[in-house]
Protein backbone atom coordinates (compact mmCIF):
# COMPACT_ATOMS: atom_id res chain seq x y z
CA UNK A 1 0.00 0.00 0.00
CA UNK A 2 1.47 3.27 -0.55
CA UNK A 3 3.17 5.44 2.16
CA UNK A 4 0.99 7.47 4.25
CA UNK A 5 -0.04 10.78 2.89
CA UNK A 6 -1.05 13.94 4.39
CA UNK A 7 -4.94 14.24 4.70
CA UNK A 8 -6.93 15.83 1.85
CA UNK A 9 -10.71 15.94 1.29
CA UNK A 10 -10.72 15.91 -2.30
CA UNK A 11 -14.13 16.99 -4.50
CA UNK A 12 -13.36 14.35 -6.95
CA UNK A 13 -12.60 10.33 -6.55
CA UNK A 14 -11.45 7.82 -9.30
CA UNK A 15 -11.78 4.28 -8.36
CA UNK A 16 -9.76 1.97 -10.26
CA UNK A 17 -11.49 -1.84 -9.94
CA UNK A 18 -11.51 -3.22 -13.27
CA UNK A 19 -13.21 -6.40 -12.39
CA UNK A 20 -13.65 -9.43 -11.48
CA UNK A 21 -17.88 -9.47 -10.76
CA UNK A 22 -16.87 -11.15 -6.87
CA UNK A 23 -14.19 -8.86 -6.58
CA UNK A 24 -16.42 -5.83 -7.54
CA UNK A 25 -18.95 -6.90 -5.03
CA UNK A 26 -16.56 -7.27 -2.15
CA UNK A 27 -15.71 -3.73 -3.11
CA UNK A 28 -19.22 -2.55 -1.88
CA UNK A 29 -17.83 -1.98 1.66
CA UNK A 30 -15.52 -0.04 0.38
CA UNK A 31 -17.57 2.09 -1.56
CA UNK A 32 -20.25 2.75 0.72
CA UNK A 33 -17.44 3.80 3.72
CA UNK A 34 -15.70 6.16 1.12
CA UNK A 35 -19.05 7.31 0.26
CA UNK A 36 -19.59 8.26 4.39
CA UNK A 37 -16.46 9.66 4.63
CA UNK A 38 -16.83 11.93 1.30
CA UNK A 39 -20.83 13.05 1.43
CA UNK A 40 -20.32 15.85 -1.04
CA UNK A 41 -17.55 14.15 -3.46
CA UNK A 42 -17.93 12.86 -7.07
CA UNK A 43 -16.92 9.39 -7.01
CA UNK A 44 -16.47 7.68 -10.49
CA UNK A 45 -15.87 4.22 -10.66
CA UNK A 46 -13.32 2.73 -13.76
CA UNK A 47 -14.68 -0.96 -14.84
CA UNK A 48 -14.64 -3.20 -17.45
CA UNK A 49 -17.49 -2.74 -19.61
CA UNK A 50 -18.99 -6.17 -19.18
CA UNK A 51 -19.27 -5.06 -15.60
CA UNK A 52 -21.16 -1.84 -16.34
CA UNK A 53 -24.48 -3.82 -14.68
CA UNK A 54 -23.27 -5.04 -12.01
CA UNK A 55 -22.21 -1.75 -10.68
CA UNK A 56 -24.30 0.66 -11.88
CA UNK A 57 -26.98 1.01 -9.34
CA UNK A 58 -24.40 1.46 -6.50
CA UNK A 59 -25.89 4.97 -4.76
CA UNK A 60 -22.22 5.43 -3.62
CA UNK A 61 -21.49 5.92 -7.12
CA UNK A 62 -21.70 8.80 -9.18
CA UNK A 63 -20.16 7.89 -12.48
CA UNK A 64 -18.93 4.72 -14.21
CA UNK A 65 -16.22 4.76 -16.63
CA UNK A 66 -16.34 1.83 -18.66
CA UNK A 67 -13.53 0.41 -20.26
CA UNK A 68 -13.98 -0.92 -23.47
CA UNK A 69 -12.92 -4.24 -24.75
CA UNK A 70 -9.18 -3.82 -26.36
CA UNK A 71 -9.04 -0.20 -25.39
CA UNK A 72 -5.77 1.00 -25.00
CA UNK A 73 -4.03 2.41 -21.65
CA UNK A 74 -3.34 5.77 -23.57
CA UNK A 75 -6.97 6.39 -24.90
CA UNK A 76 -8.32 5.68 -21.24
CA UNK A 77 -6.00 7.60 -20.04
CA UNK A 78 -7.48 10.67 -22.28
CA UNK A 79 -10.92 9.98 -21.34
CA UNK A 80 -10.05 9.63 -17.47
CA UNK A 81 -7.76 13.07 -17.70
CA UNK A 82 -10.81 14.93 -18.97
CA UNK A 83 -12.35 14.50 -15.36
CA UNK A 84 -9.66 16.32 -13.61
CA UNK A 85 -9.40 14.33 -10.47
CA UNK A 86 -8.45 15.07 -7.02
CA UNK A 87 -8.13 11.85 -5.92
CA UNK A 88 -7.15 8.43 -7.16
CA UNK A 89 -7.60 5.56 -5.66
CA UNK A 90 -6.51 2.04 -7.29
CA UNK A 91 -7.97 -1.06 -5.89
CA UNK A 92 -6.54 -3.17 -9.09
CA UNK A 93 -3.46 -3.15 -8.64
CA UNK A 94 -1.99 -4.17 -12.37
CA UNK A 95 0.32 -3.12 -15.45
CA UNK A 96 -2.92 -1.40 -16.67
CA UNK A 97 -3.76 0.56 -13.60
CA UNK A 98 -0.30 1.54 -12.66
CA UNK A 99 0.35 3.01 -16.01
CA UNK A 100 -2.99 4.70 -15.56
CA UNK A 101 -1.85 6.35 -12.15
CA UNK A 102 1.19 7.56 -14.63
CA UNK A 103 -0.62 9.04 -16.75
CA UNK A 104 -3.67 10.70 -14.65
CA UNK A 105 -2.15 12.97 -12.06
CA UNK A 106 -3.46 13.74 -8.69
CA UNK A 107 -2.92 15.50 -5.50
CA UNK A 108 -3.10 12.53 -3.80
CA UNK A 109 -3.04 8.95 -4.61
CA UNK A 110 -3.54 5.46 -2.90
CA UNK A 111 -3.46 2.12 -3.96
CA UNK A 112 -3.38 -1.63 -2.65
CA UNK A 113 -1.69 -4.97 -3.07
CA UNK A 114 -3.65 -7.74 -3.62
CA UNK A 115 -1.52 -10.47 -2.63
CA UNK A 116 1.74 -8.70 -1.00
CA UNK A 117 4.42 -10.88 -2.24
CA UNK A 118 5.42 -12.05 2.24
CA UNK A 119 2.31 -14.06 1.49
CA UNK A 120 2.49 -15.24 -2.24
CA UNK A 121 6.05 -16.41 -2.59
CA UNK A 122 6.23 -18.86 -0.15
CA UNK A 123 3.40 -20.57 -1.63
CA UNK A 124 4.80 -20.57 -4.91
CA UNK A 125 7.79 -22.07 -3.51
CA UNK A 126 5.72 -24.48 -2.15
CA UNK A 127 6.73 -23.85 1.47
CA UNK A 128 3.12 -23.18 2.47
CA UNK A 129 -0.85 -23.53 1.45
CA UNK A 130 -1.63 -19.69 0.98
CA UNK A 131 -3.07 -18.50 3.99
CA UNK A 132 -4.30 -14.50 3.52
CA UNK A 133 -3.60 -12.22 6.27
CA UNK A 134 -6.09 -9.97 5.82
CA UNK A 135 -9.48 -10.50 3.30
CA UNK A 136 -9.75 -8.44 0.24
CA UNK A 137 -12.97 -6.42 1.50
CA UNK A 138 -10.48 -5.58 4.59
CA UNK A 139 -7.72 -4.58 1.96
CA UNK A 140 -10.24 -2.21 0.29
CA UNK A 141 -11.30 -0.54 3.22
CA UNK A 142 -7.62 -0.17 4.61
CA UNK A 143 -6.90 1.88 1.26
CA UNK A 144 -9.93 3.85 1.69
CA UNK A 145 -8.96 4.74 5.59
CA UNK A 146 -5.45 5.55 3.96
CA UNK A 147 -6.94 7.80 1.03
CA UNK A 148 -8.96 10.18 4.29
CA UNK A 149 -6.55 10.11 6.30
CA UNK A 150 -8.13 8.14 9.46
CA UNK A 151 -10.53 5.15 10.82
CA UNK A 152 -13.88 4.71 9.01
CA UNK A 153 -16.95 2.63 10.16
CA UNK A 154 -17.25 -0.66 7.94
CA UNK A 155 -19.46 -0.26 5.16
CA UNK A 156 -22.08 -2.95 4.15
CA UNK A 157 -21.67 -6.16 1.58
CA UNK A 158 -24.54 -5.08 -0.79
CA UNK A 159 -25.50 -5.34 -4.06
CA UNK A 160 -27.95 -3.17 -5.87
CA UNK A 161 -30.42 -4.62 -8.37
CA UNK A 162 -32.36 -2.01 -10.98
CA UNK A 163 -36.11 -1.94 -11.16
CA UNK A 164 -35.93 -3.10 -15.00
CA UNK A 165 -33.26 -6.55 -13.98
CA UNK A 166 -35.66 -7.22 -11.18
CA UNK A 167 -38.63 -6.71 -13.27
CA UNK A 168 -36.67 -9.36 -16.71
CA UNK A 169 -35.71 -11.79 -13.97
CA UNK A 170 -39.33 -11.82 -12.58
CA UNK A 171 -40.52 -12.37 -16.59
CA UNK A 172 -38.02 -14.76 -17.06
CA UNK A 173 -39.68 -17.07 -13.93
CA UNK A 174 -43.05 -16.64 -14.89
CA UNK A 175 -42.31 -17.97 -18.88
CA UNK A 176 -40.29 -20.89 -17.15
CA UNK A 177 -42.95 -22.04 -14.34
CA UNK A 178 -40.43 -20.88 -11.44
CA UNK A 179 -42.20 -19.28 -8.31
CA UNK A 180 -45.03 -21.02 -5.65
CA UNK A 181 -42.33 -22.78 -4.42
CA UNK A 182 -39.01 -22.19 -2.21
CA UNK A 183 -36.76 -21.69 -5.30
CA UNK A 184 -32.95 -23.29 -4.98
CA UNK A 185 -30.28 -21.45 -7.27
CA UNK A 186 -26.76 -23.79 -8.47
CA UNK A 187 -24.05 -22.56 -9.24
CA UNK A 188 -22.42 -25.26 -10.69
CA UNK A 189 -19.24 -23.30 -12.17
CA UNK A 190 -16.35 -21.32 -11.63
CA UNK A 191 -13.18 -19.79 -13.00
CA UNK A 192 -10.96 -22.67 -12.78
CA UNK A 193 -11.96 -26.15 -12.44
CA UNK A 194 -9.96 -27.10 -8.85
CA UNK A 195 -12.63 -24.49 -7.39
CA UNK A 196 -15.41 -26.78 -8.55
CA UNK A 197 -17.73 -28.84 -6.62
CA UNK A 198 -18.32 -32.11 -8.94
CA UNK A 199 -21.27 -31.43 -11.28
CA UNK A 200 -22.60 -35.00 -10.62
CA UNK A 201 -23.16 -33.76 -7.16
CA UNK A 202 -25.01 -31.08 -8.16
CA UNK A 203 -27.19 -32.97 -10.49
CA UNK A 204 -27.97 -35.68 -7.36
CA UNK A 205 -28.41 -32.10 -5.15
CA UNK A 206 -31.04 -30.75 -8.00
CA UNK A 207 -33.32 -34.07 -8.06
CA UNK A 208 -33.47 -34.22 -4.35
CA UNK A 209 -34.71 -30.81 -4.52
CA UNK A 210 -36.91 -31.50 -6.89
CA UNK A 211 -38.44 -34.58 -5.58
CA UNK A 212 -38.89 -32.59 -2.16
CA UNK A 213 -41.22 -29.65 -3.95
CA UNK A 214 -38.41 -27.02 -4.87
CA UNK A 215 -37.73 -25.38 -7.99
CA UNK A 216 -34.10 -25.88 -8.47
CA UNK A 217 -32.50 -23.42 -11.05
CA UNK A 218 -29.48 -23.59 -12.46
CA UNK A 219 -27.45 -20.19 -13.80
CA UNK A 220 -23.77 -19.48 -14.95
CA UNK A 221 -22.25 -18.11 -17.79
CA UNK A 222 -22.57 -19.64 -21.43
CA UNK A 223 -19.70 -21.43 -21.25
CA UNK A 224 -21.11 -23.39 -18.51
CA UNK A 225 -24.01 -24.25 -20.49
CA UNK A 226 -22.53 -28.28 -20.58
CA UNK A 227 -22.56 -28.43 -16.38
CA UNK A 228 -26.43 -27.39 -16.74
CA UNK A 229 -27.19 -30.50 -19.22
CA UNK A 230 -25.36 -33.06 -17.12
CA UNK A 231 -27.24 -31.89 -14.44
CA UNK A 232 -30.25 -32.15 -16.14
CA UNK A 233 -29.65 -35.60 -17.04
CA UNK A 234 -29.79 -36.15 -13.45
CA UNK A 235 -32.70 -33.93 -12.49
CA UNK A 236 -34.82 -32.97 -15.36
CA UNK A 237 -36.85 -30.84 -13.42
CA UNK A 238 -34.30 -28.64 -13.14
CA UNK A 239 -34.29 -25.28 -14.74
CA UNK A 240 -31.73 -24.15 -16.71
CA UNK A 241 -31.56 -20.34 -17.33
CA UNK A 242 -28.05 -20.19 -18.31
CA UNK A 243 -28.02 -18.34 -21.35
CA UNK A 244 -30.61 -16.46 -20.17
CA UNK A 245 -29.78 -14.76 -17.86
CA UNK A 246 -27.51 -10.94 -18.45
CA UNK A 247 -25.30 -10.44 -15.36
CA UNK A 248 -27.83 -7.61 -14.13
CA UNK A 249 -30.81 -10.21 -14.22
CA UNK A 250 -29.03 -12.72 -12.45
CA UNK A 251 -28.86 -10.38 -9.48
CA UNK A 252 -32.79 -10.23 -10.04
CA UNK A 253 -32.60 -14.20 -9.78
CA UNK A 254 -30.69 -14.81 -6.52
CA UNK A 255 -33.11 -12.43 -5.32
CA UNK A 256 -35.82 -14.56 -5.47
CA UNK A 257 -33.93 -17.45 -4.23
CA UNK A 258 -35.00 -19.11 -0.98
CA UNK A 259 -31.42 -20.57 -0.71
CA UNK A 260 -28.25 -20.98 -3.01
CA UNK A 261 -25.56 -23.24 -3.64
CA UNK A 262 -22.29 -22.55 -5.47
CA UNK A 263 -18.68 -22.67 -5.76
CA UNK A 264 -16.42 -20.20 -4.97
CA UNK A 265 -17.39 -17.33 -7.91
CA UNK A 266 -18.91 -14.35 -8.16
CA UNK A 267 -22.75 -15.34 -8.25
CA UNK A 268 -21.66 -16.19 -4.45
CA UNK A 269 -20.36 -13.05 -3.65
CA UNK A 270 -23.88 -11.55 -5.41
CA UNK A 271 -25.83 -13.69 -3.36
CA UNK A 272 -23.91 -13.08 0.00
CA UNK A 273 -24.87 -9.46 -0.84
CA UNK A 274 -28.10 -10.32 -1.28
CA UNK A 275 -28.63 -11.55 2.01
CA UNK A 276 -29.42 -15.14 0.21
CA UNK A 277 -28.82 -18.27 2.73
CA UNK A 278 -25.60 -19.58 0.70
CA UNK A 279 -23.81 -22.66 0.76
CA UNK A 280 -20.06 -22.51 -0.85
CA UNK A 281 -17.87 -25.17 -1.69
CA UNK A 282 -14.58 -24.33 -1.39
CA UNK A 283 -11.74 -25.96 -3.47
CA UNK A 284 -7.81 -26.63 -3.51
CA UNK A 285 -7.61 -23.30 -4.16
Amino acid sequence: MAAAQDPVRPGTVLVLRFGSAGDLILLSPAMGALRSALPDARIVLAVKEYYHDLVRFDPHVDDIVCVAPGEGVLGLARRLREHRFDALLDLHGSMRSRAIRTLVPTRRTVTWTKRPWRDALPVRLGLRPYSARMPIADRYHAAVEKLVGGPLPRGELRHYVGEEHQAAADALFEARGVGGRPVVGLSPGAGRATKCWPVDRFGELARRLCDRGCDAVIVGSPDEAELARAIRRTAPEAVDLIGDVSLGTLGGVLSRCTAFVANDSGPMHMARALRVPTLVFFGST
